[in-house]
């Protein structure tokens, strides 16, 4: 068996494990890419989208993918949670607002936006809309991001009358 098909069965295995989604990889476009000193990840097609699936050895966060998907010259569409919950990321930043503020209410989604960003994320799944040409990988002796590959996509959605 082949590293590539190797890889393609570890992801999908991963995604059903840890996203609770079924997602059959059609293409590994770029695979175990430097994305910090401890964390890799792998952009591939999957049911006509783009995903990028990233694991860390240490801590990692919400906000910390966000950052690590535009400085690779992504866009993120969508961040899929942990176990298919679907309120995972607002359950996580309310217990971290009350515990942080135990007899204020949470008035507003405002109030959780930061808590959000704190949300423990590892590991990651990340549906892509855009690539903007090349995708970039971490250079960890030199702490700069560099090209690993050309690449260019752009998911067209559909206009809804």
């Amino acid at each position: 068996m082949n590293q590539e098909l190797l890889d393609e069965i570890t992801i999908e295995r991963q995604c059903r494990k840890y996203f609770d989604v079924e997602l059959e990889v059609k293409e590994l476009i770029a695979r175990a890419i430097p994305t910090s000193a401890t964390s890799k990840g792998t952009i591939f097609k999957a049911g006509g989208q783009v995903y990028l699936f990233m694991t860390s050895q240490g801590i990692q966060l919400l906000d910390d993918v966000r950052k690590i998907v535009q400085r690779m010259g992504c866009e993120a569409a969508e961040f899929l949670p942990l176990h298919g919950e679907a309120e995972y990321f607002d359950r996580i930043a309310r217990e971290k607002f009350k515990a942080m503020f135990p007899g204020k209410p949470i008035v507003s989604d405002d109030d959780l936006r930061y808590y959000r960003n704190l949300t423990p994320y590892n590991p990651a799944l990340v549906r892509i809309s855009k690539i903007r040409g090349e995708l970039r990988g971490f250079d960890a002796r030199s702490h700069v991001w560099r090209k690993v590959k050309d690449y260019s996509y752009s998911k067209i959605s559909p206009k809804h009358s």
